[in-house]
């Protein structure tokens, strides 16, 4: 069985990571779980610098595919209760949210994960990154109730596998994006973040009536402040917009 490694020279800006669907990160809970063997520990913020980790894949196991990709960590835990510019934050966001998927690309590949504390794991993915699933992405999103903590860590780690698996899928053609829309801080960020970054997956993270600016500042391709609902829909259009350069031909 032939194999071969593909080493990306995308532009960064190809790869844009939804870290945001599933990010609508709580001010409330924190979680002390872990995900898969790699506990998260808090540790001071680091420079985003990290060592690339190319991408092992087998070419008749995958098949060469331009397909977008957008995969969304949507925060729906104890805190979106709470209310902001008039509207309880879960609401709004919900809201948001319909209108964004008005707005993707009809060709590309969506999933969704959320953490609402109905999940031994406090996070679920609801619906499978895969084409044609508008209907039931939207359901989803409209059925959450805001509950639980805010496993962000490791909703994050679960969202960068994910996208690693459908990269091998397509042969490290088309984009990545983690979307990621939050409404609080969560403990061991940093971690989670470079391990996205090592795998060459961008985030886009949105931070909803924060009073503090996110970790995922630093670390995130794309950090926009919502401060009301018009800016959250706004800045997760922003998160599809096609990308500045684009060039699936570029190997090494």
């Amino acid at each position: 069985m032939k194999t071969y490694q593909y080493k990306s020279t995308f532009r960064w800006q190809t790869f844009v990571i939804a870290w945001a669907f599933a990010a609508l990160f709580s001010c409330g809970g924190r979680s002390g779980q872990h995900y898969g063997e790699e506990e998260y520990t808090d540790s001071p913020a680091q420079e985003p610098t990290v060592e690339e980790v190319e991408i092992v894949f087998d070419e008749e196991e995958g098949e060469a595919s331009l397909v977008r990709n957008f995969y969304f960590i949507f925060d729906a835990s104890g805190s979106m209760e709470d209310v902001c510019s008039g509207k309880r934050k879960i609401e709004g966001a919900k809201e948001a949210v319909n209108s964004f998927l008005t707005k993707v690309p009809k060709e590309a590949n969506l999933g969704l994960l959320v953490f609402d504390g109905s999940d031994n794991e406090g996070f679920r993915e609801v619906v499978p990154i895969g084409p044609g699933n508008r209907e039931r992405f939207r359901n989803e999103i409209n059925a959450v109730a805001a509950n639980g903590g805010t496993p962000l860590a490791e909703a994050m780690h679960f969202g960068v596998d994910r996208m690693i698996t459908q990269y091998k899928k397509q042969l490290g053609y088309g984009e990545y994006r983690l979307i990621i829309v939050t409404d609080g801080e969560a403990d061991h960020i940093p971690k989670a973040a470079r391990y996205a970054l090592k795998y060459k997956i961008p985030i886009y993270a949105i931070g909803l009536c924060m009073d503090n600016l996110h970790p995922l500042k630093n670390y995130a391709l794309s950090y926009r402040e919502a401060n009301n609902y018009e800016d959250l829909a706004k800045a997760l259009e922003e998160t599809v917009a096609e990308a500045e350069y684009f060039d699936a031909t570029e190997f090494n």
